[in-house]
C-alpha cells in the first residue's frame, strides 16, 4: 500500500490539535512543523523551526519534506481538517495511477464562498466546495494542500520567497513549477480538506474576478 506522511504547518494555533487528530483518523503519519513559534504537540513528530520565517508555509513545507520517509507527503495547515474518508479517497488514487506525481484535491468551507465578477456584478459561482476539477475548479489562487511524490522536493523545493508581482504566496505557483519541469499533476474529484472547522463563517474567496465554476 502506498504510504503517505501529512506535514502539518503550524503558527501555534490550538486547533493544531485537531489537524493532527484527522490525519491519525485517516491513517497517516503526521509531522508537525512549528514556524519558529512555542506550541504544545503530542501524538506526532514535532520540530520547531529556529526562526520564524513565515513566507506562508514554504520553508515548514521544505523541512517536512525532508524528514518524511514515506513515498508520497500531503499538507495541513493547523487550523485545516480532513474530511471524513479522505485518507481512503487519497490512498486508492495513489494505487489506481501511479504515474500521476502531484494530486490537487479540494477544499471545503462550512459556508458557501460567493464569488462575484467585479466588473459586472455577475454571480460567477455559490456553493462550499472549490477547486475539484482543472476545467470547472479554481484556476488561480490557493488550491490548499496537493499531495506530492516526496522526492520532487529534493529537485524542486517549495519556493520560500514571494515574488513581486503576487500579493500571496500560493501552493498553486510551486505545482506549476513542478508542472513545467515534466511532473505530471491530476485532479481528485472530491473535495478532501475542511478549511477553518472551528469558525462556524469561516469561507473562502469572495469577489474573485469571476474566477471559479
Amino acid at each position: 500500500m502506498t504510504s503517505t506522511s501529512v506535514i502539518i504547518k503550524t503558527i501555534g494555533r490550538k486547533s493544531v490539535k485537531a489537524a493532527i487528530a484527522s490525519a491519525k483518523r485517516e491513517g497517516f503519519k503526521p509531522i508537525v512543523i512549528s514556524d519558529g513559534v512555542n506550541c504544545h504537540v503530542s501524538g506526532a513528530k514535532f520540530i520547531k523551526l529556529g526562526r520564524k520565517w513565515g513566507m506562508y508555509g514554504g520553508m515548514a513545507a521544505n523541512v517536512g519534506a525532508a524528514l518524511a520517509q514515506t513515498e508520497f507527503i500531503t499538507f495541513l495547515d493547523d487550523d485545516d481538517t480532513f474530511v471524513p474518508g479522505a485518507g481512503d479517497i487519497i490512498r486508492r488514487k495513489l494505487q489506481e495511477k501511479p504515474d500521476v506525481d502531484i494530486w490537487i484535491a479540494g477544499v471545503r468551507f462550512n459556508k458557501d464562498v460567493v464569488m462575484v465578477n467585479k466588473e459586472t456584478g455577475e454571480e460567477t459561482y455559490r456553493g462550499t466546495d472549490l477547486a475539484l476539477w482543472p476545467e470547472k475548479g479554481i484556476a488561480e489562487g490557493n488550491v490548499a494542500m496537493p499531495t506530492y511524490r516526496t522526492k520532487i522536493f529534493e529537485r524542486v523545493p517549495f519556493i520560500n520567497t514571494i515574488p513581486d508581482d503576487v500579493a500571496a504566496m500560493t501552493d498553486l505557483l510551486h505545482v506549476n513549477a513542478c508542472a513545467s519541469q515534466g511532473y505530471k499533476v491530476g485532479w481528485f474529484e472530491e473535495a478532501l480538506y475542511l478549511v477553518r472547522p472551528d469558525q462556524a463563517d469561516a469561507v473562502g474567496y469572495d469577489g474573485i474576478n469571476g474566477r471559479g465554476r
